[in-house]
């Protein structure tokens, strides 16, 4: 049998294919955890790509802008709990695991298969961006950074991440002089520094002003 869909447009929505609300009526959401779209899926099946949520925007006109999905989160006038822009999760039953890789984030940057025009745009897998709403904008001295790393959870499990986990993980590289990996020959090149937050404590990284 054929499965029936229903959609309803809400009344106020300023969406073009379907939604609920605007952001001057936004829709109302009540209960103790309320979920404005809910889709709890599973899949059996080896050998494909199954994607719960697939969102694709073309744009298909010079000197076009836009976002496959734009996600935001904003705290009316109120003292919050806890919030996020996004929370996104990657998690395994008691005999998971994988044979292959396990991201729960993963930001891919396609560069095409030819040369980019010589320009000062500015390409990146990832950007964490602080944004100042405006000049009174000041963190007050809150532990506020554009990267946080956690190894959070079991208190015993967690000791064991600790032994073998990495800030940082690069691969595909190779370490040559000229390349964004170089060996350094000389610390008399270290000229500037960059604050870096460890258990509460600050620490320093020592940037080279030069290669080597």
């Amino acid at each position: 049998m054929a499965a029936t869909y229903i959609v309803r447009q809400g009344k106020n929505s300023s969406a073009v294919i379907f939604g609920s609300g605007n952001s001057s009526y936004p829709t109302a959401l009540e209960g103790s955890s309320a979920n404005g779209l809910g889709f709890w899926m599973t899949s059996a099946e080896t050998g494909s790509d199954i994607r719960g949520i697939y969102d694709r925007l073309y744009l298909t006109t010079a000197a076009a802008s836009g976002e496959a999905l734009r996600a935001f989160t904003s705290i009316q006038n109120v003292i919050a709990s806890q919030a996020h822009g996004a929370h996104i999760s990657l998690s395994f039953g008691t005999s998971g695991s994988m044979s292959g890789s396990g991201i729960a984030t993963r930001s891919t940057l396609h560069m095409p298969s030819t040369a980019l025009p010589a320009s000062n745009v500015t390409y990146s897998a990832v950007q964490a961006e602080i944004y100042s709403d405006a000049a009174t904008s000041d963190p007050t001295g809150n532990l506020i950074s554009f990267f946080r790393a956690v190894n959070g959870g079991d208190e015993t499990g967690g000791a064991d991440v600790d032994d073998d986990v990495a800030l940082f993980d690069i691969s595909g590289v190779t370490i040559a002089s000229g390349n964004m990996v170089a060996a350094s020959t000389t610390e008399a090149n270290y000229s500037h520094s960059v604050r870096v937050r460890i258990n509460g404590t600050n620490y320093y990284m020592m940037l080279a002003s030069a290669e080597g």
